[in-house]
């Protein structure tokens, strides 16, 4: 029970029996806690409370319209001291039964489009495509709250992190969360997608 220190700052702090935090004095730029986990509706505890990411178990095909992507909502509040949080979700992106593939994505913070994360992803042969698309993010917080860039003046309750997508029209049409080729064979095994959190000092 006390603090743990590293040189002068003391960094790690312990109550009782409980597990030690980040206390004052966290080296600029820390991991001060993350977590990841594939999209099955399991609970994960850090420093900053339970999580329970979303439940994926079927593909999903895109419309002419932006729609939730199933697996990429979570609410975060980061611990005392976060300067940037980075969020992060992983998924399979292919063609649907049309000659090529371009699918637009947009990653929102509590309803607001954070426009410069958007991003279109297209395959314009004839061949089959498949593949793991990442997206990845940083949200710095402090100074005035900007959307475009996704920044925000404080945080100190939870905020929604989502994205969304849409297929280009019907002839370039997409799918995720789930193959369509694997082992020399035609599939369609559901592949889950994976989400996760990372909070900086």
């Amino acid at each position: 029970m006390g603090d743990f220190k590293m040189g002068n700052n003391t960094v790690l702090t312990q109550s009782g029996t409980a597990n030690p935090t980040w206390g004052a004095g966290v080296p600029k730029g820390s991991v001060i806690e993350e977590f990841m986990s594939p999209c099955d509706g399991s609970s994960i505890t850090v420093q900053s409370g339970t999580y329970t990411v979303q439940n994926v178990t079927a593909a999903q095909n895109g419309t002419d319209s932006h729609v939730d992507i199933n697996g990429s909502t979570i609410t975060y509040t980061p611990p005392t001291g976060t300067q940037t949080v980075i969020y992060k979700f992983l998924f399979q992106n292919a063609r649907d039964d049309t000659v090529s593939a371009i699918g637009h994505y947009a990653f929102y913070i509590d309803g607001e489009n954070v426009s410069d994360a958007d991003m279109t992803v297209s395959q314009q042969t004839t061949d089959y495509y498949e593949g793991r698309t990442t997206f990845e993010w940083p949200i710095n917080i402090g100074g005035s709250t900007t959307n475009t860039t996704g920044r925000q003046s404080s945080w100190t309750t939870g905020k929604t992190f989502k994205m969304t997508f849409r297929r280009y029209n019907s002839s370039h049409s997409i799918k995720l969360h789930q193959l369509r080729l694997w082992n020399g064979t035609s599939d369609s095994s559901i592949i889950r997608p994976v989400i996760g959190i990372k909070a900086l000092a």
